[in-house]
């Protein structure tokens, strides 16, 4: 088999360079004719889009005037309040000179039109309290344009609603006018003679996806599109082109919003119209192409050498190894002239490059840090393994090239990382973020990120380290938990501390209120021992006297005996008796008063040992309060409590014992009276006669008898006395006891005093020092 001379492959190869570039050239001509067709038809699109939306914002603001000039008019506030005559006759004028009009409605408060008229003669509902125009007013809007289509009665035609409040002189609202606006006239005139080659047309939807003009299929009206999908783009767009599928086929729609209601007024187009116009001018460039390929190719085979192309090739194919990334390569073949120092300044620039790739290959692959970079066009050049372990990328590094930044960090291709913000300012930037991963965990996370330049100064990059604080963050948030949690703890603690200190501070006030009662209580003691030792001498007198009086009586008894001679001796002697009694009654009596004055002086003593014993009470519920700071005074309370309860308890006795003499006093002055009373029957007798010295003997021994009881009855009242001078001895020690355990409780209250402002000051201490932190990371 013949081998192809030189002559023939450089040929081919010119031509298939000639082939190349002409395709080339004739691929570009007719992708820029077909961009600049598709950027014709689209303009054209979108001008007629806005023009339809500026036409129906005119007829719009058209409607709102007109309905701001009508509501104006008195005769339609007439209409409102009770004469609409006039309101129906302008209403009747007015329709009647407008074609773009269907209806006009004068509607009051409650939803009734009180004048309207209609095209059709009929009227569109019989209240309008439910349409949307109504509600808008009535919340209180001057004007309203209702973005709902809507279908008359007979279902001819299409309309929208155009209100203006109609005020009274109090600026109240009394109704609206209602203006009913031809849609199907408005589009009829304006959309559908809108064409764009053999298919392209225009449709309007509203704002609840609905078609509600359409220049060729009139069945569409107030209906959802079939692709539904269409709608929800060109909502999402609002203003804009384009492109979608309708049936198969690829269209390109502009999109413009009418502004107030909404509306998207859309012009589509068939791409493959507009192609056709391109697809007939690449035909003819490539006719032309062929021609000159052919005619370029002749002179080429003619005037070039073909010795150029095997070195060339041996260069080409020695790049093309070092370009797939093969250093390695090994550059062949015989190279003179020009060629020689090409090959050689080639294998030079390899040698170079593989150094210094290798150094920047070394030291990325060296970097343990999470690390990426960022191209200038903010796309990923490079990724690490530890930075796609932090974000949980489970694909390999490699895969991430040509990523946009923002998708690779944060999940959202439209959000700036840091690194794009370095590459735009051109400086070091450093951030503290918190960061999600995909599976939900929380991280904290620093970045540092500092742009890179070649040798020329021209920026090549940024490259970012991520550097997880989680774990540190953690730290320092528990620690100042910790801080916080301390400075709580103080306040608490100075809260109780203040509470503590007032509470020994009233328990001070009270348990020398107690030691004040204690010492009243031991002066009354000291008061009744005075008493009862003055009682006792009177008991002693009393004795004294009813031994006499008994010496007397049988002195009596005697000399009555002796016979009636002595009556005078006798009479002496019963006076006697009369008076001695007389004296033991005063006596008597004056004990009496002096056991009463006892008693008296118990029932203070008593009562000073009930508030005693309410004070110690009061005591004890202070220094529960005070916790375990006073507990040592609880105990002391306690026993202040008890001797109250004795000091009580010898009260009570003593008072018995009193009650005892008052009853005892109260016998014998009953004796002595008595006494008297015989005394007094005796005399009268011995006055009489000395026969009755028989009945005076009697009466004497009755009188002795008696005066025997009084002189047992004083023994009794003695012995009492002893008893009662016993119970106040024990009284008074008892007292002294309570004021000793007063003292003992002011001591431990002042204690405990001192120790709730200890507390207070080292609380203070703890707050003083809240404002450093307790603990330190």
């Amino acid at each position: 088999m013949r081998r192809l001379g030189l002559n023939t492959v450089l040929t081919l190869a010119v031509i298939a360079s000639l082939f190349l570039g002409i395709a080339a050239i004739i691929l570009y001509a007719a992708t820029s004719t077909a961009d600049i067709s598709t950027s014709l038809q689209e303009e054209e699109l979108q001008r007629t889009a806005t023009d339809m939306v500026n036409l129906i914002s005119l007829s719009l603001e058209n409607g709102k005037e007109s309905a701001d000039t009508l509501a104006s008019l008195p005769v339609f506030l007439e209409a409102l309040i009770g004469a609409p005559e006039r309101a129906q006759k302008m209403l009747d004028g007015y329709l009647k000179n407008s074609d773009a009009l269907l209806a006009v409605l004068v509607v009051d408060t409650d939803g009734k039109a009180v004048a309207s008229v209609s095209k059709s003669g009929k009227p569109l509902a019989d209240s309008y309290k439910d349409w949307d125009f109504f509600k808008a007013i009535s919340s209180g809007n001057d004007d309203y344009t209702s973005a709902t289509i809507r279908r008359d009665a007979a279902g001819n035609t299409t309309y929208f609603t155009t209100a203006h409040a109609v005020h009274g002189p109090d600026s109240k609202i009394r109704g609206m006018v209602v203006l009913c606006t031809d849609w199907n006239r408005l589009t009829r005139a304006y959309l559908s003679p809108i064409r764009f080659g053999q298919s392209g047309y225009g449709f309007i939807f509203d704002d609840a996806g609905r078609i509600i003009a359409h220049a060729k299929d009139k069945s569409l009206l107030l209906a959802q599109p079939s692709d539904k999908t269409i709608g929800e783009r060109a909502a999402a767009l609002k203003n804009g082109i384009m492109r979608y599928d309708y049936k198969g086929e690829n269209k390109y729609m502009a999109v413009a919003q009418v502004a107030g209601v909404h509306w998207l007024v859309c012009m589509t187009a068939s791409a493959s119209e507009v192609a056709a116009k391109a697809a007939g001018q690449r035909n003819v460039l490539i006719g032309l192409g062929a021609v000159v390929l052919l005619a370029v190719a002749a002179l080429i085979i003619i005037f070039n050498k073909v010795v150029v192309l095997t070195p060339l090739a041996a260069i080409a194919a020695y790049a093309a190894a070092v370009a797939d990334g093969n250093l390695k390569a090994i550059l062949t073949g015989r190279f003179r002239f020009e060629l020689a120092g090409l090959a050689h300044n080639l294998e030079r620039m390899v040698g170079e490059l593989k150094t210094k790739l290798g150094f920047a290959e070394g030291v990325m692959q060296g970097i343990p840090a999470p690390c990426g970079i960022v191209g200038p066009d903010c796309t990923m050049l490079w990724a690490n393994q530890a930075i796609c372990d932090l974000l949980e990328k489970t694909a390999p590094p490699e895969t991430f090239k040509g990523q946009k930044s923002g998708l690779f960090y944060l999940n959202d291709a439209d959000r700036e990382t840091c690194s794009d913000k370095a590459l735009r300012h051109r400086t070091v930037l450093t951030a503290h973020n918190a960061y999600m991963t995909p599976s939900g965990k929380q991280l904290r996370i620093d970045v540092v990120t500092t742009p890179f330049y070649d040798m020329d100064g021209t920026l090549l990059g940024s490259i970012s380290f991520w550097t997880d604080q989680t774990e540190l963050h953690a730290q320092q948030e528990r620690i100042s938990a910790q801080n916080m949690l301390m400075a709580g703890t103080a306040d608490k603690a100075s809260a109780t501390s203040d509470r503590m200190a007032s509470a020994a501070e009233e328990l001070s006030a009270q348990i020398e209120q107690a030691n004040q009662g204690a010492q009243e209580q031991n002066d009354r003691v000291q008061e009744t021992v005075t008493a009862v030792e003055q009682m006792n001498a009177t008991i002693l007198e009393v004795a004294r006297n009813a031994g006499e009086t008994a010496q007397n009586t049988l002195m009596a008894r005697d000399k009555a005996r002796e016979g009636a001679g002595l009556v005078v001796d006798v009479m002496d002697a019963v006076d006697k008796v009369r008076q001695a009694a007389e004296q033991l009654k005063d006596t008597m009596r004056g004990l009496g008063d002096q056991a009463q004055g006892i008693g008296t002086v118990l029932g203070v003593i008593s009562d000073i040992a009930d508030q005693t014993n309410l004070l110690a009470l009061n005591a004890a519920i202070e220094a529960a309060r005070a916790g375990e700071a006073g507990r040592g005074f609880a105990v002391v309370a306690d026993e202040v409590r008890k001797l109250a309860e004795k000091t009580m308890q010898a009260t009570k006795e003593v008072g018995q014992a009193i009650s005892g003499i008052q009853r005892g006093t109260t016998d014998t002055i009953g004796m002595v009276d008595q006494a008297a009373l015989a005394v007094g029957q005796a005399t009268a007798l011995a006055e009489r006669s000395g026969a009755a010295l028989g009945e005076i003997v009697s009466v004497v021994e009755t009188a002795g008898d008696q005066v025997r009881a009084i002189a047992t009855a004083a023994e009794e009242q003695s012995a009492t006395s002893e008893e009662i001078n016993r119970a106040v001895e024990s009284i008074s020690r008892i007292a002294s006891e309570t004021a000793q355990a007063m003292g003992q409780s002011a001591r431990a209250v002042t204690e405990l005093a001192a120790q709730a402002h200890e507390l207070n000051a080292l609380v203070a201490d703890i707050q003083g020092g809240s404002g450093q932190p307790a603990l330190t990371a």
